[in-house]
């Protein structure tokens, strides 16, 4: 286990006996996970899985999973997205940036499904620890996902009396709090919990059109539970969570900002990481929340149901989310308008109903877990998306378009996965899914003025002028559809000695397919098919030099059918081909993932991960098309790499407590993170290149003996390295831009504990 050593000690509990792992105080510890439904040691679970545990969190001031970024092999994580709350995910070089469409990597807060990336990073504050699986995820989980996922595991209370806090100050104004309390209410019956969180910091990026700092931070969460234990086998968990964001959406940087001229004849400026000058005030109203209710039955001591029932829901209303990074631009000397190059002004709202019933069975040579899920979700969009002009400055400006979706979801599945142990050391998995997703579809576009007013559409009007371009493509469309899955799942694995294990595993996953909720005419608004996956993984994990050395490892190839990207399709409205959301023929991922942990001498562990992935489109003749001389040309990307996958990705930390007397624990620790360049789309296009990128950063921390209070300091990026997350074109020539990595930041945190 590469990422905390320490991440969930083999003592903890519902945890199994520890063995010979944890006997001496320099060996690596065990680590626990539920990764299968079951409690297991995480060198004996055949399941390529990385645990970052509660006491990681704490000593490197871990905020959200974005502060992962780098640190899990195959993972790709970006340090900077749309809010600081909204996050995509790519897994073995499997994702989907645009976060209003179905995630490839499934989210769960103890069990509860989170089914968008928008609004979706779960706070770490009162996490004892994060599971990140990779491979498909359908046998053992509510919700089924084709490229992995992450489990938020949060503290659940008890009779034991528990509480801690930390507060911090750093620079750009950065201040954190967090507190948790925990406890008997009712003693033997009913326990409680309250944990609260605080993140705000100034702007790391400054704008001089409208002088001020922008990409600032500003959120506030708070999570409550109750716990009636209503006899030995019998209780019922009840969580209500909800979080506040007022931090700025991103303000793109532009490799070439525009500070003069027309947009049809610009003057640019140099480039400066650490500016934007797009012309929009920030504006973010968001909220999440969520109440989950979960009934634990122990119908026999082999045997238990368990009964998880949610509502979450969340809100941007409005946020303001600007493309270019560039100032307002007189269109050209003919047409004088300043115009916004790319801009949206959205609303989205989004509520979802999840139900899942789980038997889970142990006995002497089987176990296995099994469940019914259901999920309902209601997801409504408002867009005005904004591109003046498709590919350059032409006569006048393009219109705005308002995008009005709403998407129904209606989920249906039910799972099982079983282990026969044959022998002590041979073990045989089957498993499977079968799934029924329905969506409805609802969507109009209205184009508007400039000044935001809907354009009446003037029957009979040239499509060149305003109302003749709205009644050409002022629609609406409704649609509906259903998929279905079955998804399998075999393996073996193998206990060779009792320090290395070995397993092999194939699995199928897939993702249902939707509605292109960014359609712009109603030749656009077509369904895309779900994807489909097959993996095949072999893994091994051992320990050596009586359990001072754990190296683990994996490879992996995943075969992709009708993979969903955005494609060129002819469109039964107009006969003519069309940019949708759509699905690629074929892809390949292949690669290898390690994982080291070491404890050479008293003190000091050591950390490591490495991992390499080989992507490819197999077939994807039809990925854009373009006019050339009047005729269609399809634009294909068939040999490219998928987008954002590098080729390699190296971590290394160190954590050492000094062996000297302070009266006190004394740590000092560091990490540095590297990886390869990677593209932004499909097309491979250089100019849309990420370079690669690497990370510097290191803490110190004292705790007084006595063992309540805790003093850290923390430096992250300690280079100051800026570097794009992603490169975008905004629809002008010349025009890329993007988010960018935050830079140097150092942060003085005081912490207590009960």
């Amino acid at each position: 286990m590469a990422l905390a050593a320490h991440a969930y000690a083999a003592d903890a509990p519902g945890a199994p006996p520890p063995d010979a792992a944890s006997a001496g105080s320099a060996a690596v510890q065990d680590v626990v996970v539920t990764a299968t439904r079951q409690s297991t040691n995480l060198q004996k679970t055949a399941v390529a899985v990385t645990v970052v545990g509660a006491d990681k969190i704490a000593t490197q001031n871990l905020i959200t999973v974005r502060d992962f970024a780098g640190q899990v092999p195959g993972v790709t994580i970006q340090r900077a997205g749309i809010t600081p709350l909204t996050q995509v995910f790519f897994i073995r070089g499997i994702g989907d940036s645009d976060p209003i469409f179905d995630p490839n990597v499934a989210q769960y807060v103890d069990d509860v499904y989170l089914p968008r990336a928008i609004n979706g990073l779960a706070g770490l504050s009162d996490v004892e620890r994060v599971e990140v699986l990779r491979g498909p995820q359908g046998t053992l989980f509510g919700e089924n996902a084709d490229a992995g996922a992450i489990r938020y595991i949060t503290k659940t209370p008890t009779d034991q009396a528990e509480a801690n806090f930390d507060l911090g100050y750093g620079n750009y104004n950065a201040f954190n709090l967090h507190a948790y309390a925990s406890g008997p209410i009712v003693p033997g019956v009913l326990d409680g919990s309250i944990a609260v969180a605080r993140e705000q910091h100034d702007g790391y990026t400054y704008d001089p059109t409208i002088q001020r700092r922008v990409n600032n931070q500003d959120t506030t969460g708070a999570r409550v539970k109750l716990l009636a234990t209503f006899s030995p086998k019998l209780s019922f968990l009840l969580t209500v969570d909800g979080t506040l964001d007022r931090s700025a959406s991103a303000y793109y940087i532009p490799e070439q900002p525009i500070i003069g001229g027309t947009l049809k004849t610009p003057i640019y400026g140099p480039f400066n990481p650490n500016e934007s000058l797009a012309s929009q005030s920030p504006k973010n109203n968001s909220w999440t929340a969520g109440v989950a209710g979960k009934i634990v039955y122990e119908i026999t001591p082999a045997l238990t149901f368990n009964s998880i029932s949610a509502l979450r829901g969340f809100s941007q209303d409005p946020v303001n989310y600007n493309n270019d990074g560039q100032p307002l631009v007189a269109y050209s000397p003919a047409d004088p308008v300043l115009v916004s190059i790319s801009d949206n002004f959205i609303v989205y709202r989004e509520h979802e109903l999840t139900q899942e019933f789980q038997l889970i069975g142990k006995y002497d040579r089987f176990d296995f877990a099994s469940g019914l899920y259901f999920l309902y979700e209601d997801f409504s969009s408002n867009r005005i998306g904004y591109v003046v002009s498709p590919t350059a400055a032409t006569a006048t400006p393009a219109y705005p378009e308002d995008q009005i979706g709403d998407t129904k979801t209606y989920n249906y599945a039910a799972y099982v996965q079983g282990n026969y142990h044959l022998t002590d050391q041979l073990t045989v998995t089957l498993g499977g899914r079968y799934t029924i997703e329905t969506r409805d579809f609802a969507f109009q576009g209205v184009f508007d003025t400039l000044s935001g007013a809907p354009i009446t559409p003037v029957t009979g009007a040239p499509t060149s002028t305003p109302g003749g371009y709205a009644a050409a493509n002022n629609f609406t469309y409704a649609g509906d559809k259903t998929w279905t899955s079955f998804t399998p799942k075999f393996g073996l694995s193998y206990q060779f000695t009792p320090g290395a294990f070995g397993y092999a595993s194939i699995s199928e996953g897939f993702d249902a397919g939707g509605f292109n909720n960014r359609a712009s005419s109603l030749a656009t608004a077509l369904p895309y098919n779900q994807e489909n996956v097959t993996t095949y993984e072999i893994g091994l994990k051992t320990e050596w030099f009586d359990h001072r050395l754990r190296l683990n490892g994996t490879v992996f190839y995943n075969a992709y059918t009708n993979l969903q990207e955005t494609a060129a399709v002819i469109s039964p409205v107009t006969n003519a081909f069309v940019s949708v959301r759509s699905n690629a023929n074929r892809a390949h991922t292949e690669g290898f993932e390690l994982e080291t942990t070491a404890r050479p001498v008293e003190g000091l562990t050591l950390t490591g991960a490495a991992s390499y992935l080989s992507t490819r489109f197999d077939s994807f003749p039809n990925a854009g098309s373009t006019v050339v001389g009047g005729v269609p040309v399809l634009l294909g990307a068939t040999g490219n790499q998928l987008p954002l996958s590098p080729h390699w990705q190296l971590y290394a930390a160190a954590d050492y407590k000094v062996p000297v007397d302070l009266n006190g624990d004394l740590r000092i620790g560091g990490d540095v993170t590297y990886e390869t360049s990677y593209f932004s789309d499909v097309f491979n296009y250089r100019q849309g290149q990420v370079p690669e990128q690497g990370y510097l950063d290191a803490y110190i921390s004292y705790a007084p003996a006595g063992g309540h209070w805790r003093f850290s300091l923390n430096g992250r990026n300690l280079t100051d390295k800026i570097a794009y997350q992603s490169i975008t074109w905004g629809g002008t020539p010349n025009l890329w831009e993007g988010p960018v990595s935050p830079p140097r930041t150092v942060f003085f945190k005081i912490g207590y504990k009960l």
